[in-house]
């Protein structure tokens, strides 16, 4: 039988089986051969938490190096959508040698539920509470579009996840530096990244925002920017955006070069932008999961 341990009035459960990533639809892109790194499968735990909402339950996968940690304890990285980036971690294991592995604790966030239904949940998930979040309006190729996209702004009770049940597992069962930790996303979850800095700006130490999705219910996250406040006090946070090829032209407002020199402008985080010239949208994925691991 798994292992359960109750964190609050949730119940998280190290599932009895080695993690053995779903054969996927269709194979995921490489990794950028200068960045690739990897985990073997083996090597991975996955957990089981079970929400105390209608929201599908999560499965959360985690690795560990096999090096002694530091006297600090081991960085951590929070990756969301865990199912992809442990697929993409395992296809790359064989082909790296091991001294190409993370030196963090990889903590992927993902879902138990078919891979069919992700889709949906992570829109409820990654995207912030804001007016039409019910029904947001907006789509990749076209933001000024009338379509809706699907339902969205779970983004607060989604950290309050994280912070509360998660990342207290996570801390008392791996030896981690709570003074390194990241929090890393692609798309929707890239949204999520920039609404934690924005919001809850010490939940993390560092923040990682791959092609996020500036577009999303009218460009509600640029009004959000543009309204907070800089914090004059606290150790400035670091947030590396990461952007292949973009489908804002420059003169729209959610290009994300735009963005980024805005956000550059605030004295109180450190922004840095890579970017992955020619990549899309859907092969950024791959290459911001390995950017993430190998920017330390």
């Amino acid at each position: 039988m798994p292992e359960s341990i109750a964190i609050g009035a949730m119940r998280i459960a190290a599932t009895a089986t080695a993690y053995r990533p779903a054969t996927p639809a269709k194979p995921m892109p490489a990794q950028p051969a200068d960045l690739a790194t990897g985990v073997p499968a083996a090597e991975v735990k996955q957990y089981l938490v079970a929400r105390d909402d209608p929201r599908p339950d999560l499965r959360v996968f985690i690795w560990r190096p096999t090096s002694p940690p530091p006297a600090e304890g081991y960085p951590v990285i929070y990756m969301l959508d865990g199912d992809t980036v442990f697929e993409s971690l395992a296809d790359t294991a064989a082909a790296v040698p091991d001294s190409r592995r993370p030196g963090a604790v990889i903590v992927g966030i993902g879902y138990d539920i078919d891979a069919s239904l992700r889709q949906a949940a992570r829109s409820y998930d990654y995207t912030p509470p804001s007016p039409g979040a019910d029904s947001p309006v907006g789509a990749p190729r076209d933001p000024d579009a009338v379509g809706k996209t699907l339902p969205g702004g779970g983004a607060d009770r989604f950290i309050d996840t994280l912070e509360t049940r998660i990342k207290p597992f996570v801390a008392a069962h791996y030896p981690i530096d709570a003074n390194d930790q990241t929090l890393y996303g692609h798309s929707y979850g890239g949204l999520f990244a920039l609404h934690v800095l924005l919001t809850q700006p010490d939940a993390f130490t560092r923040y990682v925002a791959a092609s996020p999705s500036f577009w999303w219910n009218g460009r509600y996250l640029l009004k959000t920017i543009a309204d907070t406040p800089i914090t004059a006090k606290g150790t400035a946070r670091r947030l590396t955006v990461m952007v292949g090829h973009d489908v804002a032209p420059p003169e729209r407002p959610d290009n994300t070069q735009a963005v980024t020199q805005q956000l550059s402008q605030r004295s109180d985080w450190i922004v840095n932008m890579v970017e992955f010239p020619g990549l899309t949208h859907a092969e950024m994925l791959s290459a911001s999961i390995a950017g993430a691991l190998h920017d330390r």
